[in-house]
């Protein structure tokens, strides 16, 4: 997720420096107010320190109001920033978007409100309300670099990987010392498959902020697919020497452990990603990965179990939690598991293959035979999987 203001380390080494900011219309002039009332301004760090100490206790709910309390008494807008990026990195992107429509409400011509619902919106990968708000900012003002790299991020998650491409180069284009542009037009290289230019926006964002986490970890997943599997640890680990706290750093160390075949380092690392992130899909499925490569099945079980209950779920761990409950005769299981999921994402073809064999399995042999087909009609023409599929339909005929 490439978020919002500054890491939470960074927020959290000290006090903010509370440069009060009236909102207003787009690019409000910042002014100071209650500078004459230093009751509200001790008021106003009291609310934010503790607010600090419930979001490092993970208590969320406590932190948002202490936070909104900070806010009311400053109206500073890095406030709000920090309150939002809190509750985004504690996976509480729900919570999050309510405190960011309650500003929009309260000031809807500040782009500012929102850029950071679009943020919340596309943290819980709601795309299509998201590229309407970025596509608003931008015919508000077409210079607008953040509504550019919002409507990117959003076109990537619709599957419009072209126009993401464009949406986020122009944001570079007009900003190009911007490192949430850099990081989201990274982010949207590396999914195309061309990492080699990702690497290069990373880096261009590493020269802008070489202390934040968020660029590190970026730069290191890059650098991780050019094979310089050391300078990658090194930015890994640097990473979390500025936060320590970060989830993904410790997933992203783990799965360059895995891949150097480091498996006790790679177990470690993404058990300390789901104790920081228990709310992160990926990490548990990663998580779910390892075990399995130890024919640790239960332990395995119960990681992808954790990755299809998040909302949203990890899109390929129904299919491995299904493939173990299967292997132990757990049909029931399986089927019950492989239903919720073909409910949720009706275009995932393992999961109908998946499927298939469940119902194979318990002589269900037309039901069996529609999956096979369903599977057949998804599946891409180079999937390996096809002629098992087709040798099972018509073994299933013949019965």
């Amino acid at each position: 997720m490439f978020g919002l203001s500054r890491p939470l380390a960074l927020l959290f080494a000290g006090a903010l420096s509370l440069t009060v900011v009236a909102p207003g219309c787009g690019g409000a002039t910042p002014k100071v107010i209650n500078r004459k009332d230093p009751e509200a301004k001790k008021r106003t760090r009291t609310a934010l320190a503790e607010a600090r100490e419930a979001a490092r206790n993970d208590d969320f709910e406590l932190a948002s109001k202490k936070y909104t309390r900070a806010f009311e008494t400053s109206e500073d807008i890095e406030i709000l920033n920090e309150h939002i990026d809190v509750l985004l990195h504690g996976g509480e992107a729900a919570l999050a978007e309510s405190v960011a429509k309650a500003y929009t409400e309260q000031k809807p011509k500040d782009d500012r409100g929102w850029a950071l619902l679009a943020d919340c919106l596309l943290a819980q990968e709601k795309a299509r309300p998201a590229l309407k708000i970025a596509e608003q900012m931008i015919r508000d003002d077409e210079e607008n670099a953040a509504g550019h790299e919002k409507r990117g991020r959003a076109l990537l998650l619709l599957g419009r990987a072209p126009e993401a491409l464009e949406a986020l180069r122009r944001a570079v284009a007009i900003d190009g010392e911007n490192v949430r542009s850099l990081l989201a037009l990274g982010d949207a290289l590396v999914k195309s498959g061309n990492v080699n230019e990702a690497a290069l926006q990373f880096r261009s964002a590493y020269k802008q902020a070489p202390e934040d986490p968020e660029v590190l970890v970026a730069l290191a997943t890059a650098v991780r697919e050019q094979k310089d599997w050391d300078e990658a640890e090194g930015y890994l680990k640097k990473a979390i020497s500025i936060d320590e706290t970060m989830g993904a750093a410790h997933y992203e160390l783990g799965i360059l452990y895995n891949r150097k075949s480091d498996t006790p380092n790679a177990e470690a690392e993404l058990a300390k990603a789901v104790e920081l992130n228990p709310n992160e899909a990926r990490f548990w499925y990663a998580y779910g990965e390892i075990f399995r490569l130890q024919e640790r099945s239960e332990d395995a079980v119960n990681a992808y179990r954790k990755a299809v209950a998040l909302d949203p779920p990890h899109p390929k761990a129904a299919a491995k939690l299904s493939m173990l409950l299967i292997e132990e005769k757990d049909y029931e299981g399986a089927e019950k598991v492989l239903t919720v999921a073909i409910r949720k994402d009706g275009k995932n073809a393992t999961n109908y293959l998946n499927l298939g064999m469940v119902y194979a399995a318990k002589r269900k042999s037309s039901q069996a035979i529609e999956m096979f087909q369903k599977f057949l009609e998804l599946a891409p023409p180079a999937d390996p999987d096809r002629k098992r599929a087709k040798e099972a339909i018509n073994e299933l005929k013949r019965r």
